[in-house]
């Protein structure tokens, strides 16, 4: 099974809180124009965006280094930030450290190296200043920390292989809920199929009562393995929509042959205000109990989502989250990694700071996407990318905060 370098260390290398305190970081574009900084920086003889694979325990392992200079034997590991560097967490330079090390391990491999100086590079966006921290590693202890890792991924990955196995012959044989179309909806169904397959775009305008929402799920679920898609995202500008997505899922599902063997991972994605447990406690540990020690506690709770065998759906998270005292908004957002299906708002793949994005581009996935009322799209992306201040509202903030 192929696994980024960055999804093996955010499956394996995590621990600790949940830590979402306020710093100041750049944006995705702005961290992009940071990497290219530093890289036009370093001159000849370096090497930027540097491919590196390997095999280990059997996985197959893929990233690229930032920046790598074999004639020194540095590898180097960049992070853009602002403001002061003392405000990145112990857990997420861990994380990084981790992540500099796989790639170390790789490198090593791959270029026959017995040793390895490595450099996690912070680089101030605001002050154009870098502040690195160097190491110099064995190869053979760098290789010895990647399997422990890949040791905790590899039996999730065999699963995870098994169960995308099992959905595609589930999902090539599926059947219509109903004995008979209605009128136009077989040939709506039928466009949607062959477009899925083919990898194209398509903007369908249908008549209220056609049937739409089973209209296209059907035939874009039926589609995904000859299309070798990974995932499948149904996005919806209203929340009312979102329900009609999983009644649809769930009337698919009650028309299948033993019903009760579904291996199709449906989540239900809402927002973060709907599905926090303390909306008076700031998302860190030491504020709200749920963050306190939500990575140490993930991987169970990630295990009986994962093996629910049922949608999962607001409730459903909120209650294996209690299970594990941890948070529900979170335990979703970790979901939509192993998730088949996830039904959402259209936020989620366009916004700024969007999750499916951001996840599909990391992975490389294949995600095929429905959108419901795509013609609000207009409006909805002009409200994302724009931002309104009120004045009063501004004052009355000023009144309430905290000196500091």
């Amino acid at each position: 099974m192929k696994v980024a370098v960055r999804t093996l260390c955010e499956f394996a290398a995590r621990e600790g809180d949940l830590d979402f305190r306020y710093t100041p970081a750049p944006s995705a574009e702005e961290g992009i124009a940071g990497h290219q900084v530093i890289q036009s920086k370093r001159g000849y003889g370096y090497k930027s965006e540097y491919s590196l694979t390997g095999k280990c325990l059997g996985l197959e392992l893929y990233g690229r280094a930032d920046v790598y200079n074999p004639h020194s034997g540095l590898l180097e590991e960049i992070k853009t930030h602002r403001g002061d560097l003392s405000r990145i967490r112990p857990h997420q330079r861990a994380l990084h450290r981790a992540q500099l090390r796989a790639y170390g391990a790789l490198l090593c491999r791959q270029e026959n190296r017995k040793t390895l100086k490595l450099a996690l590079v912070y680089f101030d966006m605001g002050k154009n200043r870098e502040t690195p921290v160097t190491e110099t590693a064995r190869a053979d202890e760098l290789w010895q920390e990647l399997e422990t890792l890949c040791e905790r991924y590899r039996l999730w990955a065999e699963q995870e292989a098994h169960h995308r196995e099992q959905r595609d012959i589930r999902l090539a044989g599926l059947r219509f809920p109903f004995a008979q179309f209605r009128p136009r909806q077989r040939q709506l169904a039928e466009t949607v199929y062959k477009n899925t397959v083919k990898g194209g775009s398509l903007l369908l305008e249908a008549p209220t009562g056609l049937g739409k929402t089973l209209g296209t799920l059907f035939p874009a679920l039926m589609a995904m393995p000859a299309a070798a898609h990974d995932k499948l995202a149904y996005l919806t500008c209203r929340n009312t929509a979102r329900q009609l997505a999983v009644d649809a899922v769930e009337r698919l599902r009650a028309a299948q042959d033993a019903p009760q063997i579904w291996p199709l991972r449906t989540l239900e994605l809402v927002a973060k205000a709907d599905a926090c447990e303390h909306p008076d406690k700031a998302c860190h540990g030491d504020s709200c109990p749920l963050a306190k020690g939500f990575f140490d506690r993930l991987p169970d709770a990630r295990a009986e989502a994962a093996q629910a065998g049922t949608t999962l759906t607001q409730d459903v998270l909120a209650t294996i989250a209690v299970g594990h005292n941890i948070c529900p908004y979170f335990l979703a957002q970790e979901m939509a990694r192993w998730c088949d299906l996830v039904i959402g708002d259209v936020n989620r793949m366009f916004d700024q700071a969007a999750l499916l994005h951001g996840l599909t581009r990391q992975n490389n996935w294949k995600t095929g996407v429905l959108i419901d009322e795509a013609h609000n799209l207009v409006d909805r992306g002009r409200g994302m990318y724009s931002v309104q201040l009120d004045q009063q509202r501004l004052l009355k903030v000023k009144k309430t905060a905290p000196k500091a």
